[in-house]
C-alpha cells in the first residue's frame, strides 16, 4: 500500500495531538478584562499636535484602550538603521506621555524582515542581502532572516526598541516567508539564498541547487524539510530577538502576530516558548490576523474568526495576552464602520481571543475628528468585550472538529480547511479548533487531510463520527490506498450534471420536513450531483434527487451509516458544505452532526435563523459560556439554543450588556434543554452564560 505519512506529517500529528493533551485548564482563573490596544501611525505621533490630539481623545473616551502602541514606520521595507534609531529616541518621550496619562505604552515594529517592496528609495541599502525566490527572483523588500549582516542588524534595532522603555515590542507578520516580491502583488517563499540553500543542502545531506529543490517541491517529504528549515531560521530569529531585547529590558514581554503559516509548519508553540526565554518565564503576547478590511462582504469576518481560532489553537497555555488584529487598511472611515469594527473584536473574542488590537486609524497626517466615533464607539462596547473574556478566558471551543493539523501541505486542496469550515458553522452547529481526545466526536474531512494520513490514522478517526464528501470518499475506499470501504458504507454511483433537486426522504433525521426539497440550480453553479451507491444493508438515506418534472434521478444523494468500528458517517453528494439557508437545511444538518456525535455534540441552534454560535468547554461543576452573533438582518425571534447541560436556566448578556434570564426546557433522553432567547437584534452578539452548581 502507498504510505502518505512521511517522518514529518508523523510528527506533526504528533505534536497536534500534544498541544491538544496539554489544552488549557478549564476551570483556570480567567482575565479580570478584555486586553485592548490602539496602534497608532507615525503620521500622528511624529506630529506634536497630532499626538496630544489622539491623548486627548482617549482621555475623553477612558475605557477605549488600556494600551497605546506605535508604529515604527507606515511602508513595507525596512527603513535605514539610523532612522530608526532616530524614530526610537522619540519615541521614548511619546512612550514616557502616554504612560504618565495612565496608558501602557509599546512599540510595534513593522518591518523586522519586511512586508513588500514599497517605497524602495528610502529602504535600508543593499548592505543586508535581500531574501531569493524558489525561482531566484529576489525579493526588494524584504531581507534574509539567516545572514550575518541581519542578525547584526538586528542586535541594533531591537536595543534601540528596548531603550525607548516601552511596555511591551510586537513584533509584526513580516516574519514569515511568503511575502508579496514585487510591485504586480505576486508572492513567493523565502528564502533560497546561496546562504539559505548551503544550509538546506546539509540538512539533505547533498548539495542542491535552487532550481533541483524547486522541482522535489510537489514530495511531501521535501516540502516537510523546507517548512521545518524555515520554522527553524524563524525560532533562532526569536532566540536572538529575546535575548536582544531583555539584555536591556529584562521583563519587557514580546508580542507577535501571525496568520495562517502553513508554509512555516505552523510553529506557533515553539516560538511562543522561544520568546518567553530559556527559563520559560518572560511574558509573551500574541496577534492572530487575518484578511477582513472592509464590510463589503461580511461573511469574510467569520472566516476571519475561524482562522484565528486556528491560529491561537496551537499556543500555550501560558499566553493569556491574545489581542486579534483588527485592521480597517486603508483607513477610510466608510470602508468600514464603527459598529461592524467592534462586531468584529466580539467574533474574534468568540472564537478564543482574550481582546483586540485596533489598527483603524489614518496613517495621513491630517485632524483625527472623523476617527473619533471610532474611538467613542470602542469605549460604548468595551463592557461587552470586557464581559465576554471574563466568562470564555482561554478555554477551548468545542464543537465539531474540521480535520487539519500544522503540517497540512494546503496546497491543490479542493476542499480548504475553510471550505469545511463556513458553511457548516453558518448554520449554528458550534465549532472547534484543535484535536480533543475527550470532546471531538465528529469530524470534517477533506481528500487533502486524508490523502496525507495512513490508513491506520484514518480508522481511528471512522471510529467517530464523520462527514464528508464524494471527492473523498472516492479516495477513502480506493483499493490501492486505503480500501476503508467496510467504514464507509457508502461509494460513487454516478454523476448528475444537470435539473437535480434534493429531496429529503421520509427519515426520523429529517423530522417533519420530509418530502421538502432544496434546489440550487446546477445549471447557474455547474457543481454536480454525485449519486451515492450504498455498499452496506445498514446504510440509510436521507435525501434522493428529483428533476423538475418530479422525477426521481438519483435514489440516494445524501446518506449515513454506523460501521463496524462503532462510528458514524454522512457522505454529502449535493452542494456538501454551502447552501445551508433554508429551515429544512439547516434542521437536517443540525440533527446530522448530533447524531454523528452520538449526542455528545456541546450545543447548536435549534431554530430558523444565520446564528453563528461558539461554545466553550464546560467546567468541572458545570459551568460554561458561549457566544452567538445574528448574522442576517432581520431579527432573530425566538432564537432557540439546544445546549447539552444539567443547568436549568442560562444568563443572556446582549451588545449593551443588559442582563436575561432564561429557563430552559426539561432535558431530553440524551440531557439537551432548550432555551429560547426572545430577540438578537440584527448583527448583534449575545453572551451566553451558565453558572454550575
Amino acid at each position: 500500500m502507498k504510505r502518505f505519512t512521511t517522518i514529518g506529517f508523523l510528527l506533526g500529528s504528533l505534536l497536534f495531538a500534544a498541544l491538544a493533551i496539554r489544552a488549557l485548564d478549564v476551570n483556570a482563573a480567567n482575565p479580570a478584562k478584555a486586553s485592548v490596544s490602539f496602534r497608532v501611525g507615525t503620521s500622528i505621533w511624529l506630529n506634536d499636535a497630532r499626538f496630544r490630539q489622539l491623548l486627548d481623545l482617549f482621555d475623553k473616551y477612558p475605557n477605549a484602550t488600556d494600551e497605546v502602541t506605535f508604529f515604527t514606520q507606515t511602508t513595507h521595507t525596512p527603513i535605514p538603521d539610523d532612522e530608526l534609531e532616530r524614530r526610537c529616541v522619540i519615541l521614548k518621550d511619546r512612550i514616557a506621555e502616554t504612560k504618565a496619562r495612565g496608558y501602557r505604552a509599546g512599540i510595534n515594529i513593522l518591518c523586522t524582515m519586511g512586508h513588500h517592496p514599497e517605497d524602495l528609495p528610502h529602504a535600508i541599502g543593499p548592505e543586508i542581502p535581500r531574501g531569493i525566490t524558489i525561482n531566484g527572483v529576489e525579493a526588494q523588500g524584504t531581507l534574509c532572516p539567516n545572514s550575518d549582516a541581519f542578525r547584526q542588524r538586528i542586535r541594533r534595532i531591537f536595543t534601540a526598541l528596548a531603550k525607548a522603555n516601552p511596555d511591551y515590542i510586537w513584533i509584526d507578520d513580516d516574519v514569515r516567508v511568503s511575502h508579496m516580491i514585487d510591485s504586480s502583488g505576486a508572492s513567493g517563499s523565502i528564502c533560497f539564498c546561496d546562504t539559505c540553500m548551503k544550509a538546506l543542502s546539509e540538512r539533505f545531506g547533498t548539495t542542491l541547487t535552487r532550481e533541483e529543490l524547486g522541482a522535489k517541491f510537489g514530495d511531501p517529504g521535501v516540502l516537510a524539510k523546507v517548512r521545518q528549515f524555515s520554522a527553524d531560521s524563524i525560532n533562532d530569529l526569536f532566540a536572538l530577538i529575546e535575548k536582544t531585547v531583555h539584555e536591556t529590558l529584562p521583563d519587557v514581554p514580546l508580542g507577535f502576530m501571525t496568520g495562517e503559516r502553513y508554509e512555516e509548519g505552523y510553529d506557533f508553540n515553539r516560538w511562543a516558548i522561544t520568546l518567553s526565554g530559556p527559563n520559560r518565564d518572560k511574558e509573551v503576547y500574541w496577534r492572530p490576523g487575518g484578511g477582513f478590511y472592509s464590510q463589503d462582504f461580511m461573511s469574510s469576518l467569520f472566516e476571519k474568526s475561524h482562522q484565528l481560532g486556528r491560529q491561537i489553537s496551537l499556543l500555550p497555555p501560558e499566553v493569556v495576552v491574545v489581542q486579534s488584529e483588527i485592521e480597517n487598511f486603508p483607513y477610510q472611515p466608510l470602508s468600514k464602520s464603527a459598529y461592524v469594527t467592534t462586531l468584529e473584536a466580539v467574533s474574534h473574542i468568540a472564537a478564543g481571543c482574550t481582546g483586540a488590537a485596533f489598527n483603524v486609524l489614518t496613517m495621513n497626517d491630517e485632524p483625527l475628528d472623523e476617527y473619533e466615533h471610532m474611538i467613542a464607539t470602542v469605549a460604548k462596547r468595551r463592557p461587552f468585550f470586557d464581559l465576554a473574556v471574563q466568562n470564555l478566558g482561554r478555554v477551548p471551543n468545542v464543537g465539531v472538529f474540521p480535520l487539519w493539523e500544522r503540517t497540512d501541505a494546503n496546497f491543490g486542496d479542493r476542499t480548504p480547511i475553510d471550505v469545511l469550515t463556513n458553511g457548516i458553522a453558518e448554520t449554528g452547529v458550534p465549532v472547534a479548533y484543535q484535536y480533543s481526545p475527550d470532546d471531538s466526536n465528529v469530524f470534517l474531512l477533506s481528500r487533502s487531510f486524508l490523502n496525507h494520513h495512513s490508513r491506520d490514522q484514518m480508522k481511528e478517526y471512522f471510529k467517530k463520527g464523520v462527514y464528508f464528501d464524494l471527492d473523498t470518499v472516492g479516495l477513502a475506499n480506493d483499493p490501492g490506498t486505503y480500501a476503508l470501504n467496510d467504514l464507509t458504507g457508502m461509494e460513487y454511483g454516478g454523476v448528475i450534471r444537470v435539473d437535480g433537486i434534493e429531496k429529503f426522504t421520509d427519515h426520523e433525521l429529517n423530522g417533519k420536513f420530509a418530502g421538502r426539497t432544496r434546489d440550487l440550480r446546477q445549471s447557474f453553479w455547474r457543481e454536480p450531483i454525485y449519486e451515492l451507491h450504498l455498499t452496506s444493508p445498514k446504510a440509510e438515506t436521507l435525501s434522493s434527487a428529483v428533476d423538475y418534472g418530479g422525477n426521481e434521478v438519483a435514489k440516494t444523494i445524501l446518506g449515513i451509516y454506523e460501521n463496524p468500528l462503532g462510528g458514524r458517517v454522512c457522505l454529502n453528494g449535493y452542494f456538501p458544505w454551502s447552501n445551508f439557508y433554508n429551515y429544512p437545511k439547516q434542521s437536517q444538518i443540525r440533527r446530522i452532526m448530533r447524531w454523528l456525535s452520538k449526542d455528545t455534540l456541546p450545543g447548536y441552534v435549534d431554530s430558523f435563523g444565520k446564528i453563528h454560535f461558539w461554545m466553550r468547554k464546560q467546567a468541572e461543576d458545570g459551568s460554561f459560556a458561549a457566544v452567538a452573533i445574528n448574522a442576517n438582518f432581520d431579527p432573530a425571534e425566538e432564537a432557540a439554543f439546544m445546549i447539552k447541560t444539567e443547568l436549568s436556566e442560562i444568563t443572556v448578556y446582549d451588545f449593551d450588556c443588559n442582563e436575561t434570564t432564561v429557563k430552559g426546557s426539561e432535558p431530553d433522553s440524551d440531557g439537551y434543554r432548550r432555551f429560547v432567547v426572545s430577540e438578537i437584534a440584527p448583527w448583534q452578539p449575545i453572551l451566553i452564560v451558565g453558572k454550575g452548581k
